[in-house]
């Protein structure tokens, strides 16, 4: 285990803890691509270059579509717990998968993917669950299909080329659905609230 490779894990997770708690839009898209863009460099042995290169320009675009999206998004519809809880989540999330990986739990890749990808999954689930609107739920969602490649790499190994090209795509169809979704979101309810949301926002207090 080298030094580069637990600094990325370590960026993964605390760019996944900025991408759901920030209540700045930009700031949670940049969390969102800091923990993109460095999840395929938790890998051992790195991808082939072209490839890991293709996953990095995939992260790159993802998080550019949740910015596109984030720009309608209100700054009060952010994680309720804060950032501060959501990197203090993330970041004991890592240690506790790096160290269980280190004591016995059995993983054929190395235990800084599984320590990140148990990071993304634990600040993922909060927004997905409990999000106010499609810019929340996108990133969520994102951080989640991130989780889901970084545990697939962790306990099974680096994935072969084809996996890892179509895990990226799959992260930039994910954003470019919410990217939909919220100019759907933005026409049906005037910014981008869920619509069940919405009508609770607005329901005149008895």
């Amino acid at each position: 285990m080298t030094v580069l490779l637990v600094a990325a894990g370590v960026l993964v997770a605390l760019g996944a803890g900025v991408a759901t708690g920030a209540r700045r839009p930009r700031a949670a898209s940049l969390g969102a691509l800091t923990c993109l863009v460095f999840a395929p460099l938790a890998a051992e042995p790195l991808p082939e270059i072209p490839v890991a290169l293709f996953r990095i320009v995939a992260g790159v675009l993802a998080a550019y579509l949740l910015l596109v999206t984030g720009r309608r998004a209100d700054e009060e519809s952010g994680s309720p717990l804060g950032l501060r809880a959501m990197l203090a989540a993330a970041g004991a999330t890592f240690v506790a998968g790096l160290g269980a990986t280190a004591v016995g739990l059995p993983a054929f890749g190395p235990g800084v993917a599984v320590g990140a990808g148990l990071a993304c999954l634990a600040v993922a689930l909060p927004p997905v669950l409990r999000a106010r609107d499609a810019f929340r739920l996108g990133t969520g969602l994102v951080v989640l299909a991130n989780a889901g490649l970084l545990l697939r790499s962790g306990f099974s190994g680096t994935p072969p080329a084809l996996e890892v090209l179509v895990g990226g795509a799959a992260l930039v169809a994910i954003a470019a659905a919410i990217v939909t979704l919220g100019s759907l979101a933005a026409t049906a309810t005037g910014d981008l609230a869920i619509p069940g949301d919405a009508i609770e926002r607005r329901r005149p207090p008895a």
